[in-house]
């Protein structure tokens, strides 16, 4: 038994005093003599006895009353909990986009939001409801009744680990309240850290894992371009299953609205498969791919969006170069090469990559003009002479806060080295190279630049190639001349996807979608005046989201102002510059679940239940109060009526 109000008990203290009371008359008694008074000794002696016996009682019944009374006033109860603290429940209710599966009352998502509203029978218990998005401390009954019947699903879910980080904060940052948590999840995305992260858990946990009636879905994976021509494009879009299947799936091709193409995929026994389209390459093309599946309805559409390709700006500054020329060809980049003394410099800050060839020195018009166009995310490849100026080279690299170049080592080395997990060297090879024809070089300078990642290396590990990345910017630097009397790299296989791709890389352009996640960048080969500003519109939303400017490009950023799939529209002013397409994390398309059933064993403050009902239940059980004070004012108000019967009827 348990008190509310435990410092009332201290009042029965007080019951010493009918003791004394009863016990210790203090009334003085007068003698008056009375003669021959001999015969009523006898019943003098009963009637003494009578008196006691009726006094004792009456003691017992008053000291009953008042204890009852103030047992009463201490509100006693029986309970698995402390009265005094306030009952808070805490509800984690997944809305990730898996939460779609169909269960035995439809979405699981909206079918246990219909649940939790049938069980909140508890006027006088507050609630915290968290999902993957959003956060409701302290709310009431009706708050949350109208909370999940507007719940709605968000397409970037959370690990299991920062769910529980969440709640267990939540539940600590209140020390005078009752938790209780209940986690409702299909526990999709399972990793090995999740059962670590149950380990941790410090309040009462009830687990519910909601079941899909299937566990098969087939949906649209990526889509990507396997040729390319000047008047025609092929797309292959691949499907995929989280099963093993044999089956024929409808597959349509959308240019907007509007339907251009129809086919079927055909799974033998295999939970991959492709299709292919074929487009006329003559416009932008902003596409869909729609398959027809009964399982998750919202990879069902994957949108992307086909740019006309856009020359990229590339000006080398020195000696004329010959394998430059044929690397950046007229088709793809705008190519120009000038000595200093011909160099307009108002054309470098309409660059998006610039050379420095061979040059001897680098004159401080140049470097500052450099510094300026580096700064504003231009990217920079320096190629040293035979006779560099290293006092003007490091004075360059200076300004640049990148580093420096160190003397000349007149010794010659093989390039021996390929860096295979550098963005330059991504998908050149099929496979890890180790046996090649190697380059060499006469002589080269060791590099010195801060942040720096080797593209490719000499024998005695010294860098050949160079990359860092500073903001907007790529800085790449090669140790020594790329002309024939020095190296004969540029006479092998290496030099032109190493140097494509560094002017590739330089800007991003051509992507065919982008994954909604929390933070998303795009790059956008336009320049803009000093008040004008980009905004984003798909037809029902439209946005302003940070964007920077550099000379030639505009980097903008999304910080989950995009939460839905499809095609949308970046326009200044009014005209569209660009259509992107944002698709969903296929990471929620595939249904494999953490098994949660040994939890129990492992922690005893976890419990697991097979429906929402019986967790509410079980909760009301253990949270129940069964109230003791009528009990108490009736036995007080029963001794009372029991003291008035004594004094009426008991007769001395």
């Amino acid at each position: 038994m348990q008190f509310k109000h435990p410092e009332i008990l201290y009042a029965l203290f007080l019951l010493i005093i009918p003791i004394l009371v009863h016990l210790f008359q203090l009334q003085r008694f007068q003698k008056t003599p009375f003669t021959n008074v001999q015969f009523l000794k006898k019943i003098e002696l009963k009637t003494r006895k009578s008196a006691h016996l009726k006094k004792y009682l009456i003691l017992v019944t008053r000291i009953l009353i008042f204890t009852f009374l103030i047992f009463a006033f201490s509100q006693p109860y029986l309970s698995n909990i402390n009265a005094s603290k306030n009952i808070e429940t805490t509800i984690y209710l997944d809305n990730s986009l898996s939460m779609q599966s169909k269960g035995e009352k439809g979405e699981l998502l909206k079918s246990s939001a219909q649940q939790i509203i049938e069980n909140l029978n508890s006027k006088n218990t507050f609630f915290n409801l968290v999902t993957n998005n959003q956060e409701f401390i302290n709310i009431e009954t009706s708050t949350l009744k109208n909370t999940l019947i507007n719940i709605d699903y968000y397409p970037n879910s959370l690990k299991l680990s920062n769910v529980l980080l969440k709640l267990n904060s939540i539940n600590n940052n209140k020390t005078n309240n009752s938790h209780e948590t209940i986690l409702i999840s299909d526990f999709q995305d399972y990793t090995p850290e999740s059962k670590v992260a149950f380990t941790n858990v410090n309040n009462n946990f009830h687990v519910i894992k909601l079941k899909p009636k299937h566990t098969n879905n087939i949906f649209v994976d990526t889509v990507s371009i396997v040729s390319n021509s000047s008047t025609q494009i092929t797309i292959n879009a691949e499907l995929k299953s989280t099963k093993n299947i044999s089956e024929n799936v409808p597959v349509s091709l959308y240019s907007e609205a509007k339907l251009i193409g129809k086919t079927t995929s055909i799974f033998k026994k295999s939970n991959k498969c492709n299709v292919q389209f074929t487009i006329n390459n003559t416009r932008n093309f902003n596409g869909k791919i729609t398959i027809y599946d009964d399982g998750l309805e919202f990879d069902n559409d994957f949108y992307f969006s086909i740019s006309k390709s856009q020359k990229i700006n590339v000006l080398s500054i020195g000696k004329p170069s010959a394998y430059l020329a044929k690397i950046y060809t007229k088709n793809e980049f705008n190519y120009t090469n000038y000595s200093i003394q011909n160099l307009n410099y108002n054309s470098i800050q309409n660059q998006h990559i610039i050379f420095l060839n061979e040059l001897k020195n680098i004159p401080i018009e140049l470097s500052t003009s450099l510094v300026n166009f580096f700064s504003n995310g231009g990217d920079l490849v320096l190629i040293p002479s035979e006779n560099t100026n290293l006092k003007s080279y490091n004075s360059f690299l200076q300004k640049l806060k990148l580093g420096n170049f160190q003397p000349k080592v007149n010794s010659e080395h093989l390039i021996t080295s390929i860096n295979f997990k550098h963005p330059v060297n991504a998908n050149v090879f099929e496979k890890k190279v180790s046996n090649f024809q190697y380059p060499k070089s006469a002589f080269f300078y060791p590099i010195n630049i801060k942040n720096s990642s080797p593209i490719i290396s000499f024998d005695n590990r010294q860098p050949f190639i160079v990359s860092a990345k500073y903001k907007l910017s790529s800085f790449y630097c090669v140790a020594s001349p790329l002309n024939k009397t020095v190296t004969n790299f540029s006479q092998t296989a290496l030099i032109v996807p190493i140097l494509y791709n560094m002017v590739k890389n330089s800007y991003k352009i051509g992507q065919l979608f982008y994954t909604i996640q929390p933070k998303n960048e795009i790059a956008l080969n336009v320049k803009l005046k000093k008040d004008q500003i980009l905004k984003i519109d798909n037809g029902f939303q439209e946005f302003i989201p940070l964007q920077q400017n550099s000379q030639n490009q505009v980097i903008v950023q999304l910080h989950e102002q995009i939460l839905k799939s499809g095609l949308y529209h970046i326009k200044n002013n009014e005209e569209t510059i660009k259509t992107v397409a944002f698709n969903y994390n296929k990471n929620e398309s595939y249904l494999d679940n953490l098994e949660i059933a040994d939890l129990e064993k492992n922690n005893s403050q976890i419990s697991v239940y097979n429906s929402i009902s019986a967790i509410f239940k079980k909760i009301d059980v253990e949270n129940k109060i069964n109230w003791l004070f009528k009990w108490f004012l009736t036995f007080s108000v029963l001794f009372l009526l029991i003291e008035m019967l004594i004094i009426k009827y008991f007769k001395i």
